[in-house]
């Protein structure tokens, strides 16, 4: 458990001693296709075909000599048009994996880029379709969305958890606050309907929104080391 009660994954590149951890962090979500890169370009690097961030997620989980620990979340890029779901998720198995989330997301896209990703497939619908077989398949799912519309399918698609995605920081106060305001109340809307636990993703360029997003939420996720930067 995290701070007052509150529940905290921290993210990881690699699953290791513990050293580096956040504070009362709970749980890892691991994301090697974050590992790396500079910091400030880390989840959109992960989400653009300059790299095969499925396949750096293979190759890690085949070097862990006694596969994925217990209290491990997987993050799966849930947008691959490469790999066939059902396939993917039994190699997933046979390398212990319990735990899938689709991070990263495309949640982190809004605009013109979220709607290009949408027109051709790669958006948050086939983000909730990944999440549905995995959930089918046996696997504890947390899903990541924008807004709580999103969030309700994730839930019945079979998502046990939800984490809420503010969106890049802009480095813009008072746009930032906005974002972080509007995460809030999409947090509080999909508490007040009940069916687990949901979280807030506070990525580097909310520092100076940490408390208010901890006490808006049932806990954070937070980003590797001391936090990375979204901003384009």
């Amino acid at each position: 458990m995290g701070k007052n009660g509150r529940f905290d994954v921290q993210i990881v590149s690699a699953l290791g001693p513990p050293a580096g951890w956040a504070e009362g962090a709970g749980e890892r979500l691991f994301c090697p296709a974050f590992g790396g890169h500079p910091a400030d370009r880390a989840e959109y690097l992960a989400l653009l075909p300059v790299q095969d961030s499925n396949g750096r997620l293979l190759a890690a989980l085949a070097a862990l000599p006694d596969g994925v620990p217990e209290g491990v979340c997987v993050g799966v890029l849930a947008v691959d048009p490469f790999r066939p779901v059902g396939p993917f998720l039994e190699t997933l198995r046979q390398f212990g994996v319990r735990a899938v989330a689709n991070f990263p997301t495309t949640a982190l896209f809004d605009g013109e880029t979220g709607e290009t990703l949408r027109g051709v497939g790669l958006g948050a619908e086939r983000e909730v379709s990944f999440l549905e077989q995995a959930a089918q398949a046996g696997f504890a799912v947390t899903g990541f969305a924008a807004d709580a519309a999103i969030g309700r399918r994730l839930r019945a698609a079979g998502a046990v958890r939800l984490v809420v995605h503010p969106g890049a920081a802009t480095g813009d106060p008072s746009r930032d606050a906005e974002a972080v305001a509007n995460a809030a109340a999409v947090v509080a809307e999909l508490r007040g309907e009940g069916g687990g636990p949901v979280l807030l993703y506070r990525p580097a360029g909310f520092e100076d929104h940490h408390d208010l997003m901890r006490q808006a939420a049932d806990g954070l996720v937070l980003p590797p080391g001391g936090g990375h930067s979204n901003r384009p």
